[in-house]
């Protein structure tokens, strides 16, 4: 199941998410919610929340912070009341990007320790493993889209990194760990592979990885359990030929990955609003949504006057005005014509939009 968003600021639709992610976890069987965040990050922040850290918190070292907002207080909530039943809600990532504090503070530490517990013998060399450990670092560091790792850098974790892979596919080498933990250490090498290797070609790789991380959490390390996918309905769209927008047709996204795996299975809610001032990602302007063409989605569910409305674009019979291309913004409030049925699965739509609140961490006693 994909819960996508317009933009990364938009408190309506975190209040909608958040709602439908305990109907999803009571009543239909989901078990864990995976973030458009760093794969190690919000894997080690759900250690943290089994040994006993608030949920809040530990999102707020893992997830990008734009999700630790007023709207998703009761999320975090929720995940504290159902961590120690027999059916929690389990926190992880499928970004190949490093997310937050727990890269920056924790990755090598755990990195190592791991290492030292599989008897690798990456650590032998202690010339190259200082090399390592500052490349990683500055892995971390450049994880964003403003900075490029460097050269040097990127080759030493390429080699360094496929030195480890080659050794945890030899399951006898790497006996002294535990099954789960080879499982996502592997995992971690093949998508930190992917991030640091991706400033270098033109290629939309990091969708690609989010699908491979994806598809390894669901069939590996939390097999055969229910996924919900919380990320920009961006990368959740697929058959980007029926959106009239260059980048789409050109480029495969996290949701073409998903469908290929999953075919029908996957279930892919994109969102929308009709009125309202939200932020923008980063540094730009404020969006100002208020007017919208008669020949656009949001006109036309504007005009019932209901405050919540959700299309189900699977369901046969649709009108055929639906099934023609038409304008609608799902994609950064963006005027896009597209055939909606052919790139979402249902559209919950909201009458007002506001920007979200962001939560003050907790202050620091000097």
């Amino acid at each position: 199941m994909g819960l996508g968003e317009q933009t990364h600021y938009d408190g309506q639709t975190f209040k909608a998410k958040t709602r439908l992610i305990k109907f999803l976890h009571q009543e239909l069987g989901y078990s864990v919610l995976a973030f458009e965040s760093g794969f190690y990050d919000c894997y080690k922040a759900w250690q943290q929340i089994q040994e006993g850290s608030p949920a809040i918190e530990a999102a707020r070292k893992s997830i990008y912070p734009f999700w630790v907002s007023e709207e998703t207080e009761e999320l975090f909530r929720y995940i504290d009341r159902q961590k120690d039943t027999e059916h929690p809600l389990i926190i992880a990532g499928v970004d190949c990007k490093f997310s937050s504090i727990y890269s920056k503070d924790n990755l090598l530490p755990d990195f190592e320790a791991f290492l030292q517990k599989s008897g690798s013998t990456v650590l032998g060399d202690t010339t190259e493993w200082g090399k390592f450990r500052m490349a990683l670092k500055n892995a971390v560091a450049y994880s964003d889209y403003l900075n490029k790792l460097g050269e040097a850098d990127t080759l030493v974790l390429h080699n360094t990194l496929a030195s480890v892979l080659v050794e945890l596919d030899d399951r006898e080498e790497a006996q002294r760990a535990p099954a789960q933990e080879i499982l996502f250490w592997q995992q971690f090498c093949r998508s930190t592979l992917t991030e640091a290797r991706k400033r270098f070609t033109k290629a939309e790789v990091r969708d690609a990885q989010m699908g491979e991380n994806l598809v390894f959490l669901q069939r590996e390390l939390y097999r055969d359990k229910k996924i919900i996918v919380w990320t920009a309905s961006s990368h959740l769209t697929y058959s980007g030929k029926n959106i009239e927008r260059e980048f789409y047709q050109n480029n495969l996204r996290l949701g073409d990955y998903i469908k290929r795996a999953y075919g029908d299975a996957y279930y892919n809610i994109g969102f929308t609003g009709y009125k309202g001032n939200i932020g923008k990602l980063l540094f730009f302007h404020l969006i100002n949504v208020k007017k919208h063409k008669d020949n656009s989605i949001e006109y036309a569910l504007g005009k019932t006057g209901q405050s919540y409305l959700f299309l189900d674009l699977n369901k046969p019979g649709l009108p055929q005005w639906l099934q023609e291309p038409l304008v609608a913004r799902p994609f950064g409030y963006r005027e896009v014509r597209m055939r909606l049925p052919q790139v979402m699965d249902g559209l919950f739509y909201t009458r007002e939009i506001f920007e979200r609140k962001p939560v003050p961490g907790p202050k620091n006693n000097l």
